[in-house]
């Protein structure tokens, strides 16, 4: 691997490390909205209300499994990019 492919490489798990971060941050928020919604409504009377705890729980859940998929397809991407690269690369 050349120092060219191992920068690429870096770079394409920089990407993907901010791709989860992003998409962790967005389902979290998401599901904290979620929460303070159904504890206003119950509060109101509107709702039956939720626990806390296994509401952020599954939310977390998601939250983790969501940006770890979105993450894995950017970074296979970049990977069969470098592939395909070295692949059809005349040397």
């Amino acid at each position: 691997m050349t120092r060219i492919e191992k920068r690429l490489l870096i770079l394409w798990f920089a990407i993907a490390f901010v791709v989860w971060n992003g998409v962790y941050d967005m389902r979290m928020h998401d599901t904290a909205r979620g929460y303070l919604l159904e504890a206003a409504l119950a509060q109101s009377g509107l709702g039956r209300g939720v626990d806390m705890r296994a509401y952020l729980h599954r939310g977390l859940v998601d939250a983790i499994a969501f940006s770890t998929a979105w993450a894995s397809g950017v970074f296979l991407a970049g990977v069969a990019c470098m592939w395909t690269y070295q692949k059809h690369l005349v040397r």
